[in-house]
């Protein structure tokens, strides 16, 4: 994939700690911390680690605080095929780097290869081949997959399918509002303005029970936009419009990515018996499920 058109340089480059967690998240990132200690309680340690889509490195730093807690040494690097800003500088992260491809320097082999959903962005069957090949004898593989049953998945994929409907609103009834606000003020409006003031108002009241739609952010960013517009703030209200519509289209390219990752990689079964035909042992994949949380996918563990 080029960097170029990967829709999640843009957002790792802002300085996003990760994917799958925002300022609201704490305990999911408690509970996700937790879960990769408990990985790593449990595994026969070999090095390096490498983990593959790193984004801005939110593993890494977990296993370095683990490292720290119980006095291990661990030698661990971060790769990902979109380009990086992590805010922890010391971490050894490299972006532009796909994991179809990576290889040590001098031939040299990984013991570990971990992931928190990112394997299955890449192209899967060349990527777990190339990990194959890289990986130490009796070196494993440790990844948390997204899964079809997975809360993030239902979530990305309600907003997903709501977006068109968003979008469309968005370019006919909240710009055509906007301009009649700045060309006539708020107490002149046309006829046609009215109509798309109901329109929107209609979209809202319609999906005011969907949390899909209040994820979306849609009702305090087009109030944000009109207000402006009313106020004769022309320059606000554009560019809040227009970062809006902007955010809400790149949104929109990186749950694609979700979307099509999970379809690719299918079924537990089919996920193991791929892993297996490609050479890897003692494939096992459970699902995760958090308490309070609920599921968060699969976890999928391998050994060469």
């Amino acid at each position: 994939m080029k960097t170029t058109k990967n829709p999640w340089t843009e957002y790792w480059q802002r300085g996003a700690k990760a994917s799958f967690l925002d300022e609201k998240s704490r305990l999911q990132a408690y509970q996700m911390r937790k879960f990769w200690f408990e990985r790593f309680d449990e595994a026969d340690i070999k090095q390096p680690i490498v983990d593959i889509g790193t984004g801005n490195g939110a593993v890494v730093q977990w296993l370095t605080e683990y490292s720290e807690e119980k006095s291990k040494k661990l030698d661990l690097q971060g790769i990902d095929s979109a380009e990086i800003n992590p805010p922890n500088k010391e971490l050894k992260l490299f972006g532009n780097t796909p994991y179809e491809t990576f290889k040590l320097p001098s031939n040299k082999k990984v013991g570990m290869f971990v992931s928190h959903y990112g394997l299955e962005y890449g192209d899967v069957t060349q990527g777990l081949s190339n990990l194959y090949a890289q990986l130490k004898r009796g070196g494993a593989l440790i990844a948390l997959v997204h899964s079809e049953s997975s809360v993030l998945f239902k979530k990305s994929q309600a907003i997903y399918d709501l977006t068109p409907s968003a979008i469309k609103h968005l370019k006919k009834s909240v710009a055509l509002l906007q301009d009649a606000l700045l060309k006539h003020g708020p107490n002149k409006l046309p006829r046609s303005a009215l109509q798309a003031q109901r329109t929107l108002n209609q979209f809202a009241q319609k999906n005011e029970r969907n949390p899909a739609f209040h994820a979306m952010n849609f009702i305090p960013a087009t109030k944000h936009v009109l207000q402006a517009a009313a106020k004769g703030n022309e320059v606000e209200s554009r560019q809040v419009y227009a970062g809006y519509l902007n955010s809400i289209n790149a949104h929109k390219a990186r749950t694609q990515t979700l979307l099509k990752a999970v379809k690719q990689l299918g079924s537990a079964v089919e996920t193991k018996k791929k892993l297996e035909s490609l050479g890897f042992k003692h494939v096992a994949i459970q699902e995760v499920e958090f308490p309070e949380s609920g599921v968060f996918g699969n976890c999928i563990q391998a050994s060469k």
